[in-house]
């Protein structure tokens, strides 16, 4: 069990074993889940986990964003409430008719089945539904509003935080990803918004940051993040002000040194979107 408890009320998988960070707060009455890992099979055995260290039900399901590795287990803690933001719900709406389409899915998986046939068996009874509750800018949940939900866009236009106020930490979904270098190649991902966000989250001074992807973390390293994204941004304006194109300024190696680890993997697609957005 990939899970684990890492304060009282707080849980988290953040191995990347099933797909993106996920994890759970815990409330007095419920527990509520945050994304829902990508492998439903491995998430039912989250929910059996934690109904059973618990002795809660999980009736609530936020989505930080729309993206499978964070999504595509949601079916596994049914019967739930789904909720995310407006923007989010957009994107989906459009996925179900075009990339969540069963074939397509099928397809676009077939190429993974050999070294992760977990994933590629998971896709094929794969069942993805709208969510329940949909907000434009921040909602509470809990008896005393323990639970706060933001929408802040940046990585996508539709993605949020959550934050647990009893326990001052907050859930980021990808608006994080500690030491790495993030996908950033949505359609919809907005450069200037997303550090506009981590400052803002910097400014709460939580003790505990859930990320995305990457360990769980605190304010130095988010620090850190903010920094190596703001030179991201500025070498991007500088390579696009002397004509570089994607590829000489993967060349001149001009990523900041603290988020290279995984470039090869979202690097390329990343730049080309930011080149384009402030191009």
């Amino acid at each position: 069990m990939a899970l684990r408890k890492i304060i009282d009320g707080i849980f988290v998988c953040d191995d990347g074993s099933n797909g993106g960070n996920h994890g759970a707060i815990v409330l007095e009455d419920e527990v509520i889940m945050i994304d829902s890992g990508m492998i439903h099979p491995k998430s039912a055995e989250t929910k059996k986990f934690l109904e059973s260290e618990t002795g809660l039900p999980i009736r609530k399901l936020i989505f930080t964003h729309s993206h499978g590795d964070h999504v595509f287990g949601a079916q596994a803690f049914e019967p739930v409430n789904l909720i995310c933001s407006e923007p989010m719900l957009r994107r989906c709406e459009k996925n179900l008719k075009e990339d969540w389409e069963p074939e397509t899915l099928r397809k676009r998986y077939d190429e993974v089945k050999d070294d992760r046939p977990d994933l590629w068996e998971a896709v094929q009874s794969l069942v993805i539904r709208l969510p329940d509750i949909v907000f434009n800018d921040i909602i509470s949940f809990g008896t005393n509003n323990e639970i706060t939900v933001k929408l802040f866009g940046g990585h996508t236009a539709g993605s949020s935080v959550v934050i647990s106020h009893p326990h001052n930490s907050v859930f980021v979904g990808d608006l994080i990803f500690n030491e790495q270098f993030p996908y950033a190649g949505d359609p919809t991902c907005d450069p200037d918004r997303w550090i506009l966000a981590l400052e803002e989250i910097h400014s709460g001074e939580y003790d505990i940051i859930i990320p995305g992807h990457g360990h769980v973390c605190g304010l130095s390293e988010l620090a850190v993040y903010i920094e190596a994204l703001s030179e991201l941004r500025e070498n991007v304006k500088a390579a696009l002000k002397t004509g570089l194109s994607v590829e000489s300024f993967i060349q001149r190696e001009m990523v900041p040194d603290s988020i290279t680890a995984g470039f090869e993997r979202f690097g390329e697609v990343s730049l080309r979107h930011w080149f384009s957005f402030y191009g």
